[in-house]
Parts: structure tokens; sequence; C-alpha cells
């Protein structure tokens, strides 16, 4: 057994019934053993009759390595019994032989109800050969159903790590659109480029132009990219009489290279307000 394995089925022993836990154990073992299509979907279907949602007590949960990516992200995102026992089940065999079950770990992707894709596309970047269900990621995109398109978009490293840049601007945007909280997309500075920094700019100028609101964190990619239109956005940010909106420009023009920018700066209030107590886009709200 992995130490991924081990790590999920040691929470699932400790929080479920033993006779359960008993029996998905023996169940990887056998499909590990034989690969087996149909057993791994009537397993995957018995979960659901075997394990509950209820919740874990993750509380007690103690990582031999708090510092690796699994137990950090099961510990944020707080799978119930039924959602980790899945987990286990499809890390088991995709462990086991990629190879064989990887299009069909595909197949119960997409026949997923709403709640089961949820917890599949929140929990894509535990998944052994993780890449192969891109097209799972790519079409919660097209979604208007938040808890879907959260479930991607938002703490979830996958989209920074295998979304091309269509893929991770389009994301980025509709985030945007539905109102979602941005702070929480995961890299946005790593995968920023000029190509969403000018998206920004026209999404912005249709808002104002409506009189409608841009969120202040919507700005975060676009200080690498300040060119002469976007200098003017940020003339505009740094003179609203909204504090977040000031910072957010403010931050801004302080990543960019573009020396127009460093003097939009230079004499504004907040320059010594931040050589005081500097400010992030984490707390820009704040």
């Amino acid at each position: 057994m992995t130490e991924k394995l081990d790590f999920i089925g040691g929470i699932l022993k400790e929080n479920g019934d033993g006779d359960n836990w008993s029996w998905l154990e023996q169940q990887l073992a056998a499909l590990s053993a034989d690969p087996d299509t149909r057993k791994l979907y009537m397993t995957y279907t018995l979960i659901g009759r075997k394990f509950s949602a209820s919740a874990v007590n993750w509380e007690a949960v103690k990582p031999t390595d708090p510092d690796a990516f699994l137990p950090g992200y099961l510990l944020m995102h707080r799978p119930g019994m039924r959602e980790l026992a899945r987990i286990y089940l499809l890390v088991g065999v995709l462990e086991s032989n990629e190879a064989f079950y990887s299009d069909k770990v595909a197949k119960i992707i997409e026949l997923a109800d709403t709640s089961e894709l949820v917890a599949f596309l929140r929990f894509l970047p535990v998944l052994p050969g993780c890449e192969a269900f891109s097209f799972a990621a790519v079409e919660a995109l097209r979604t208007n159903i938040a808890t879907v398109f959260d479930a991607i978009a938002l703490d979830n490293p996958y989209p920074a790590c295998h979304f091309n840049e269509q893929q991770w601007n389009q994301m980025y945007l509709k985030a945007a659109f539905m109102q979602r909280n941005l702070g929480r997309i995961t890299d946005i500075s790593h995968r920023a480029n000029a190509s969403l920094a000018r998206i920004i700019s026209d999404y912005a100028h249709e808002r104002w132009a409506a009189s409608r609101d841009v969120d202040p964190m919507f700005w975060q990619p676009v200080g690498q990219f300040l060119n002469e239109d976007l200098l003017g956005d940020m003339e505009r940010l740094l003179q609203s009489e909204n504090p977040a909106k000031q910072r957010a420009g403010y931050l801004s023009c302080l990543a960019s290279d573009n020396p127009q920018a460093k003097k939009l700066i230079a004499g504004h209030p907040l320059a010594k307000t931040y050589e005081k107590e500097p400010f992030t886009w984490t707390t820009l709200n704040s």
C-alpha cells in the first residue's frame, strides 16, 4: 500500500464501520490483482450504500508530514466518508494499473450525478494520471451550476497545472462573471498573461459603461502587462474613493516594470501606507 492509500485508508478505518472498511479493502485488493471493469463499477456503486455522507473527524487527523500535498489538501476540503471511500477506490485502482483503469474512471466521471461530479472535480489533483481527466475540468467551465464550477475553479491547483492559456483565461473571466471569490483561485500570478490582462481591461470597461462595479481582486493578473490602456485603468483605480480599488491599482503598478506605472504610485498617499504596513492581494479587502 502506498503512502497516499495508507493515509486515506487510515482515516476511513478510524471513522467508519469496520466491516465496510474491510469490504472496501478486499475489493481494492481484488481489483488490483485482477483488473475488472464490471467489478470496478459495481464497487463504486456499492460504496454509495455502504458508506454514508457523514462527516470525518478531521480534527483528530494528524499527518506524519504536515507539508505533504495530500494531507493538507484533504484537511482543507474535508470530504465526508462516502467521498473519501470513492477517492480511496479510484486512487487505488489507478495506482495499481493506470493503463487499464484510466478510461474506466473517465467513464465513471462522465456518468456522475451533480454531487459526484463536484467531488471528482474537487479531488482531481489527488488522482494518479489526473491529466487524463481534463475533459471533465474543461467541461465544468461551461456550467452555470455554482457548486460544479467552484469545485474546479476555487481552492484547486488543477487548472493552474493543467489548463492551457485559453482555458485558464476562460475560467478566470467566468469566475468574475459569476461573482465568485477570486481570491480563492490558485496561482493567479503564476498564470497571468497578456491576453488575460487585455480581457480584464475590456470586461472592466464594459462594466463601467453599464455603471456596474468591478471586483478589485479582478485586477490581480494585470501588473506584469501594464500598457497605455491599462495604465489608464490603474489611474482610475488609484483615484477611486474605494480603498480596496486604490490598493488594487497600487499593487498592480508595484508589480509592473513600466516606468509610467511607478510614476503613478510614487506620490500616491498609499505609498506611505505600504511602506509602514505592506498590504497584499490577500489582505486587499481588510
